[in-house]
């Protein structure tokens, strides 16, 4: 396999190229040109996909987010 991509919620992803070393995420444009690379965009790209993943299980009820006055997010002990 030339890279691995694994992904733990609490992690992000890890990222490492066929010979085991650390590797990184980039974007790219359609003629090759690095447009921007490295842990910045791994992680914007990683809270994308964790947004939007927790408003698809909003939007299907699968996830309700409670807050107390002093914002802390708790579960709902009514349900």
């Amino acid at each position: 396999m030339p890279f691995q991509v694994s992904a733990v919620q609490w992690e992000g992803y890890t990222i490492t190229g066929e010979d085991g070393r650390p590797a990184t995420l980039a974007v790219i444009d359609q003629d090759g040109k690095v447009l921007d690379a490295g842990p910045e965009v791994a992680q914007e790209i990683w809270d994308l996909a964790i947004l939007s993943y927790r408003q698809v299980l909003v939007g299907e009820s699968l996830l309700r987010i409670y807050s107390t006055p002093e914002g802390l997010l708790q579960d709902s002990d009514d349900e």
